[in-house]
């Protein structure tokens, strides 16, 4: 049988279904065609190339040979011929997007100055003009009669002036048209007809002159037609503009309607019709106002109303919130329950799924400001300065170290009939419904999907955190939204004409670059995991490695699914054709091994699939962001370092880079391009091992920090009383001897005082550990010992301040405060007399009876009350009352003799009256100097006296730290003072108050009963801390906490401040952070304590 603790990997087979492959796959028919083409052309050159045989053979095998290697290989995945296509759109498309508020101002010429070479060029300029129009003033002009004999015949030459239908010259010299290259004017001459010669000379003239006007005639000819096109060319502009004009005329008329009429109900197919005239009516003058293009046009958002993004091409996408978990410390029985959740999920989840993950800085300005906020509250100086101190190390720590991380799901509608219209309110009722199930089956996970109040603000703001990383942590939502509609205000516009998109847009963004884009200052460059990037073999929550790399990378993972019975049939046929290959390759042949590898593929896939597995493709993009340029390059090589640790390939989306852009956006839309380089197919267990929900966080806003969770470096700040998280705010701490139990619990505390929460600490051993940062933050150190003069008298009383509760519920009821002091006090007895008898016990009881009634106290409250100090209770009886009662009596002088040693004995400083003060915030009960069964029966004293104080208000929040908490219920203790214990961690909750117990000793701990009250404080503390154990004490941890093998293993080998904090069904691995003032407060190292007294000596003597 297989060991269910054993984790279990899943297959995911190479993609089998590829056309247009050759060699089995390995290489694309279109690099093998490019890569011979290419070898042709360079060797057809090679050969005709005037060398001898031998060099023509080298410079072809140097030139040819590593082309055609190229191209087969292709270039980031792609054949050559398309990597430069890409890099061609790139070229064109490359440019700098504005938003509409952010427009730069148009370059402005430069002013020329007088004696610089720019401005004598145009002098020059002027000088040749003027020149050549004095030269043209004195020629004739052209075809003029002047130049003509007397004698000669009349010609054409009037109205050959006209011919080339240009206006005359201006007086500047200037035309409107461009000069055109007029034919030279000719001058017919006259020849003496008297001879011979004279005749034939003057036949020739005559035959040229009839040239030249034929010439002429034909010029002008062409120049009229010439003039006829560039007139209806031009009335063809006009009335396209006209076209233009009217279409955005009849566009703001439709919309003026569109919003008197605020239809509810239009047909989404009817709007994606309208929407898509309207983009092709506008489609011609895009082209060229593209440079003008706004970001708020550029993103494809419509509109967001009832949660759900509405995109300008016709879609409907809805996002949701996902809680993680700790998959990782999970058992491996655990990892697969959780991923058979999953499964379940994925078979009735849509076709198309983004699960997006985000990782940026923690925001923890709230945070901060609470805690500003408590520091202008603090009175105390010294408390003061501490608060002060801990701004600084928080401020220091998010810096370096804090990492917040947000998981969203993202889904699009899809139509059950494409063929049948839908109203909008069906597609978000379908949404709504398909949330909802996301949410049901996610919750069998463990995970929780997030309930915002209002959805369209947070499906925006998770769009301007996308947009505006740099500006959301300083300027967030509210702020944006505020300063667009001071602007609509202050420019009179209306506040119906706001986009969306407004609100979300950053100021630029920036296309110019190959490799990465610029967001307002931010670079973010996109990569992705080839198809053949895989491992073929991976672990439940293997995408863990990629969602915990660090702060700036963020991660999507698609995955959609395919038609079942279409995917059976590819997989029939490329089964039958690698089989029909297989059968020609012989043992010997390298093809045999990857077709026998492919069959088995082949038919794993068609098992799955008959198995009622589907059939997906999953596709996971990287986005890399960094402030800087160098700091993104390195990034971005750290990233493909760790994938190729883990046998994985990366490679950066080069001249891809907007289509990487639109494709992380929570849109549910992959681009084409990256969807065909990226894929791999993958059945539902495969994909259900991509379980992507890994990496949990406790970071509250108005929490106590408790130090860096070391799996993906986030701060762990817990509001432990937010019961709205935690069930109750008890904390139960697990460490052995010298893990940092105690500095732990002086962390926790001194916190818990910044933030004005009265503490108390019951410190039955190394009190004195506890006194320097009492002392140092204004709190109150109250010894209890036979040589203190401080006491507490069990037999008290107590007055109670119950005016708050009076006031929330009334008039309290009259139950006898005489007989629950009573119970009290047989727990007291029980504990300095073990073997008291029923009888015995029965004899105490009317001794106590007797005693208070000397005193004038009965059953009835109103004998509490002082007749000469109403607001008084009478003087109460001590200890030594009772012994003289005991010793009335024959058969209760046994107890009053072990009660003599606390009445005039060596502890008779418990015989007083009650002379201790606990109304300070911070308070240490320092009972470590009584030994013996005085520790128990003093211990029990102060948590009475302490759990009477912590009733009074119970909207006052308030702790009772308890340290080696197994004295009251371990085998040293009773069932009465036990049962005390676990009844003060059962109802603290309901006082407003904390229990925080600690222990180093847990065979004590579970001693008593089988360890009943053990395991009950453990099971009544929402938050368990546990610290380095040993291998016995951690196995049975384990079992208690139901801890995984990883967890066992982690608890055994923890440093000195580390822990495993476990809280709301997740287990974390924390080092617990201080800083150097708190350290040198709550140091318990001997190294360390000499370091600061090393550094008081020199104060002294400085």
């Amino acid at each position: 049988m297989s060991n269910p603790d054993e984790q279990r990997t899943s297959f995911i087979p190479p993609n089998f279904i590829e056309k247009g492959k050759i060699l089995n796959g390995t290489f694309d028919i279109r690099n093998a065609i490019e890569a011979i083409i290419f070898a042709l052309l360079i060797g057809v050159t090679v050969v005709h190339l005037p060398f001898s045989l031998t060099t023509r053979i080298i410079i072809l095998c140097m030139t040819a040979l590593p082309a055609a290697m190229v191209s087969l290989i292709g270039i980031g995945g792609e054949s050559i011929t398309a990597f430069l296509m890409n890099a061609l759109r790139f070229l064109k498309n490359r440019r700098v997007i504005y938003r509409s508020d952010a427009m730069p101002e148009p370059k402005k010429k430069r002013q020329k100055q007088p004696g610089t070479k720019e401005a004598k060029k145009p002098a020059k300029r002027e000088r040749r003009k003027k020149k050549a129009k004095q030269g043209s003033s004195e020629d004739s002009p052209p075809f003029a009669g002047a130049g003509q004999q007397d004698d000669a015949p009349p010609t054409k030459e009037a109205p050959q002036q006209d011919l080339s239908g240009s206006p005359s010259p201006t007086p500047s010299g200037k035309t409107k048209q461009k000069k055109k290259r007029e034919p030279k004017v000719r001058e017919h001459r006259s020849f003496d007809t008297s001879t011979r010669r004279g005749i034939r000379r003057q036949a020739r003239e005559d035959i040229r002159q009839l040239d030249y006007e034929q010439k002429c005639e034909k010029i002008a000819k062409r120049r009229e037609q010439k003039e006829a096109k560039e007139e209806l060319r031009a009335k063809k502009k006009q009335a396209a503009q006209d076209a233009r004009l009217a279409a955005r005329e009849a566009k703001a008329a439709r919309k003026a309607e569109a919003r008197k009429a605020k239809t509810k109900d239009a047909e989404a197919p009817q709007k994606a019709a309208s929407k898509s005239s309207r983009m092709a009516s506008q489609s011609s003058g895009r082209k060229k106002k593209r440079k003008f293009q706004t970001i708020e046009d550029y993103l494809p958002i419509e509109k967001i109303a009832h949660g759900v993004i509405y995109t300008t091409d016709g879609r409907y996408v809805k996002i949701l919130e996902v809680e993680p978990i700790n998959f990782l410390l999970r058992s491996a029985r655990e990892q697969m329950g959780i991923i058979y959740s999953f499964i379940s999920y994925l078979k009735i989840s849509p076709v198309k799924l983004q699960i997006k993950m985000i990782s940026k800085r923690a925001d923890i300005n709230q945070h901060l400001e609470k805690s500003r906020q408590e520091l202008e509250n603090e009175t105390d100086p010294r408390c003061r300065e501490l608060q002060e101190d801990y701004l600084k190390f928080v401020r220091n720590l998010s810096s370096r170290e804090a990492v917040s991380r947000r998981f969203f799901l993202v889904m699009e509608y899809e139509p059950f009939n494409a063929n049948r219209k839908v109203t909008e309110r069906e597609i978000l009722e379908s949404l709504e419904t398909t949330a909802q199930t996301a949410k049901t089956f996610l919750y069998q996970c463990g995970n929780e999907v997030t309930e915002h109040e209002n959805p369209d603000e947070f499906t925006t703001d998770v769009l301007y955190t996308l947009l505006n990383r740099s500006l959301c942590a300083t300027h967030p939502l509210q702020e944006r939204i505020a300063s667009v509609l001071a602007r609509y205000a202050k420019e009179n516009r209306a506040d119906e004409d706001i986009r969306i998109s407004e609100f979300l847009s950053p100021e630029t963004l920036d296309f110019r670059h190959s490799s990465y884009v610029l967001i307002n200052g931010v670079y973010h460059s996109y990569l992705y995991v080839p198809s053949s990037g895989y491992k073929s073999r991976v672990v439940p929550g293997w995408l863990s490695l990629l969602v915990n790399a660090g702060e700036g990378i963020d991660v999507d993972f698609y995955l959609h699914r395919q038609p079942k019975d279409k995917i059976q049939q590819r997989l029939g046929q490329q089964i039958r054709i690698n089989r029909s290959k297989i059968k020609d390759a012989s043992d010997t042949n390298t093809d045999y091994d990857d077709l026998d590898s492919a069959i088995r593929s082949g038919y794993f896939l068609k098992q799955g699939l008959a198995n009622n597995e589907d059939f997906y493709y999953m596709s996971l993009l990287i986005t890399v962001t960094a402030s800087t340029l160098e700091e993104l390059q390195w990034r971005v090589q750290e990233m493909k370092k760790l994938l190729i640790s883990q046998d994985m390939d990366l490679r950066t989306c080069y001249f891809l880079q907007e289509q990487g852009f639109l494709s992380t956006l929570p849109l549910a839309s992959l681009d084409k391009k990256l969807y065909q380089l990226s894929r791999r197919n993958v059945l539902t267990s495969g994909a259900a091992s991509c379980y992507p929900f890994v990496s949990y966080s406790i970071c509250d806003d108005n929490g106590i920090l408790f130090g860096v969770n070391k799996h993906n470096n986030s701060l762990v700040i817990a509001d432990i009383f937010d019961s709205r998280q935690y069930k109750n705010a008890n904390v139960a701490i697990l460490g052995c001897s010298g893990a940092g139990k105690t500095f732990t619990m002086q962390l926790f505390a001194t916190r818990m005082r910044r933030k004005n929460i009265k503490v108390f600490i019951i410190a039955p051993l190394k009190g004195h550990e506890f006194y320097r940062a009492c002392k140092n933050i204004g709190g109150e150190f109250i010894q209890i010992s036979p040589a203190s003069r401080n006491c507490i008298n069990i037999m008290e009383i107590r007055k109670t301040d119950n005016s708050v509760n009076e006031l929330l519920d009334g008039p309290s009821m009259d139950n006898s405060a005489l007989a629950g002091k009573i119970q009290k006090l047989h727990i007291f007895f029980s504990l300095l007399i073990p073997d008291m008898t029923h009888e015995e016990r029965q004899l105490l009881d009317e001794a106590l009876i007797k005693t208070y009634a000397k005193k004038g106290i009965t059953h009835k409250n109103e004998s509490l009350i002082d007749p000469a100090h109403p607001d008084r209770y009478k003087p109460m009886p001590i200890l030594e009352d009772v012994y003289d009662i005991l010793m009335e009596s024959d058969d209760t002088k046994r107890m009053a003799h072990i009660l003599n040693r606390l009445v005039h004995g060596s502890a008779s400083s418990f015989n007083q009256e009650t002379n201790v003060d606990l109304t300070n915030k911070y308070t240490v009960l320092d009972i470590s100097e009584l030994t013996g069964d005085l520790l128990t029966v003093g211990m029990f004293t102060v948590l009475d006296y302490v759990w009477d104080i912590a009733k009074e208000n119970r909207t006052e929040e308030k702790a009772i730290f308890v340290d080696e908490v197994w004295q009251l219920i371990g085998a040293s203790s009773n069932r009465l003072a036990a049962e005390f214990v676990l009844e003060i961690a059962k109802i603290i909750r309901g006082y407003g108050g904390s229990a925080v117990f600690a222990t180093q000793d847990l065979n004590d701990f579970f001693a008593l009963d089988d360890g009943k009250y053990g395991k009950g404080i453990i099971n009544n503390c929402k938050s368990k801390i546990v610290l380095n154990m040993e291998e016995e004490e951690a196995q049975r941890v384990k079992q208690i906490l139901h801890l995984s093998e990883t967890e066992l293993l982690n608890i055994t080998h923890f440093q000195r401040g580390n822990g495993l904090i476990s809280t709301n069904n997740n287990n974390i691995t924390v080092e617990f952070k201080a800083s150097a003032l708190e350290k040198e407060l709550i140091t318990t190292d001997r190294q360390e304590l000499l370091e600061i007294l090393e550094r008081h000596r020199q104060k002294a003597a400085g």
